[in-house]
C-alpha cells in the first residue's frame, strides 16, 4: 500500500487557503501604512507648533511620542473592531450596544495610555533622551481618553457601516443565487414537460402504423431508440451547438418520414457562421412537430419543411417554415409545444430573445426565433 502523503494547506495544489492569507497580509500592511501616516501627520503638527513658538530640538521626542502613540493604537485596534462587529446596533439593541461600547472604549483608552507610557519609558533612554516623564497618570488617563474616545467612535462607526453594507450585499447575493436556482428549476421543469409530450406524440405515431405495417413500426421504434439515446446523452444540458441541435432534429424528422415516406421533406439552409452557435437543446422539435402534425392535411401530397439559420448582428436567427395548410386552416394557435418554446426563451434570455409564428408568404406557416449569438465556450464562461 502506498504511504499516505500529507502536505500543509499552503502546499496543496489548487487550495484556496493561500488567498485568504494573502488578503489578510495585505490588510495588515494597509493598516500599518495608515497608522504610520497618522503618526507622521501628528508629528509634523506638533513640530511645526513648537517651531512657531521658537522651541527647537523637539523633533526626536515628538517623533517618538507620536509614532508610539500611533503604533500602540494599532496594536489594540482589534478591541474596537471586534466589539463593533459582534455587538449589534439596532432599534432594539442600541442601549445595550452603547453600554458595551462604553466599556470597550474605557478598556481601549486605558490600554492605549498604559502602552504609550511603557514603550516611551524604554525608547527615550535608548535614544539618548533620558528618562521619559509622562506626568501624573491619574490625570493622564482622562486626558488621553478624550482623544481616544473620538478615535474609537470613528472606528466603531466605520465598522458598523461597513458591516451593514456587507450584510446587505450578502443578502443581495443570496437573493440573486436563489432567483438563479429558481429560474434553473423552472427551466428544467419546462424540459421535463417537453420530453414526455414529444414521447407520447411519437408513440401515438408509431401506434397508428403498428397494425398496418409492422416493419415500418419496428423501424420507427429503432429510430426512436437511437433518438432517445442521443437525448439522454444530453441530459442536464440547456444549450448545445446548433450543428448538434440540427442532428437531433434530423433524427426526429427521419422517424416521422418512416411513417409518412415521401410525403415529408426537410431542407436545411444554415450559414456556416452559426453552426457553432449556442441554442437551447431540442428547441426546434416542437416547431417541427407543430408543422408535421398540423400542417399536413389528409388530402395533401407532401409537406416541405425548411430550416434556415443565419446571423443578424449580435443575434442568431432561426426560422422553421412549412408549406402546409397554414395557421388559419389548422386553427393552430398557441399549442403546448409553442408555449413551451416561448417560456424557455423567456427564462433563458429574457427580453434579448424574440419569437413569432405567422402565416408564411405563399401559404403555410413560419416560426422565427432570435437569440443572442454566442458559442458554447463563451456561454459557459
Amino acid at each position: 500500500m502506498q504511504p499516505l502523503v500529507t502536505r500543509p494547506l499552503t502546499e496543496a495544489p489548487g487550495c484556496g487557503y493561500e488567498k485568504p492569507m494573502k488578503s489578510r497580509f495585505r490588510t495588515i500592511l494597509l493598516f500599518i501604512a495608515l497608522f504610520t501616516a497618522i503618526g507622521l501627520l501628528f508629528f509634523s503638527y506638533y513640530v511645526l507648533d513648537d517651531l512657531a513658538r521658537h522651541q527647537t530640538g523637539t523633533a526626536l521626542p515628538r517623533f517618538i511620542e507620536e509614532m508610539t502613540g500611533a503604533y500602540t493604537a494599532l496594536i489594540i485596534l482589534p478591541i474596537a473592531i471586534w466589539t463593533a462587529r459582534w455587538v449589534p446596533f439596532g432599534p432594539r439593541t442600541w442601549p445595550l450596544a452603547l453600554l458595551v461600547q462604553l466599556g470597550a472604549m474605557i478598556v481601549y483608552t486605558v490600554a492605549h495610555t498604559t502602552l504609550m507610557a511603557i514603550t516611551r519609558s524604554f525608547i527615550f533612554p535608548l535614544a539618548g533622551l533620558g528618562q521619559y516623564h509622562y506626568g501624573i497618570m491619574w490625570y493622564r488617563y482622562p486626558m488621553e481618553a478624550s482623544q481616544d474616545a473620538i478615535f474609537y467612535a470613528i472606528v466603531a462607526g466605520f465598522v458598523y457601516v461597513f458591516t451593514r453594507l456587507q450584510r446587505a450585499r450578502e443578502s443581495e447575493v443570496r437573493a440573486a443565487a436563489l432567483q438563479t436556482r429558481l429560474a434553473r428549476a423552472q427551466l428544467e421543469n419546462l424540459k421535463l414537460q417537453l420530453h414526455p409530450h414529444f414521447l407520447f406524440n411519437t408513440l401515438n405515431a408509431i401506434s397508428s402504423v403498428m397494425y398496418e405495417d409492422v416493419a415500418k413500426a419496428d423501424a420507427m421504434i429503432a429510430q426512436l431508440s437511437d433518438f432517445l439515446r442521443l437525448v439522454l446523452d444530453s441530459s442536464g444540458v440547456h444549450e448545445v451547438p446548433l450543428e448538434r441541435e440540427l442532428t437531433v432534429e434530423r433524427m426526429y424528422v427521419d422517424i416521422m418520414k418512416t411513417r409518412l415516406e415521401s410525403r415529408l421533406n426537410l431542407r436545411l439552409d444554415v450559414d456556416p457562421t452559426v453552426r457553432d452557435a449556442a441554442v437551447p437543446f431540442m428547441l426546434l422539435q416542437p416547431l417541427l412537430e407543430n408543422s408535421i402534425k398540423h400542417g399536413l392535411s389528409p388530402g395533401r401530397e407532401a409537406l416541405d419543411i425548411a430550416i434556415t439559420a443565419r446571423r443578424a448582428g449580435a443575434a442568431t436567427v432561426i426560422a422553421v417554415r412549412d408549406n402546409g395548410v397554414g395557421l388559419r386552416e389548422n386553427g393552430n394557435g398557441e399549442r403546448h409545444g409553442i408555449g413551451n418554446v416561448r417560456s424557455r426563451l423567456a427564462h433563458m434570455y429574457g427580453d434579448a430573445a424574440a419569437f413569432a409564428i405567422a402565416p408564411a408568404n405563399g401559404g403555410g406557416t413560419e416560426a422565427t426565433l432570435s437569440i443572442p449569438f454566442a458559442t458554447i465556450e463563451a456561454a459557459e464562461s
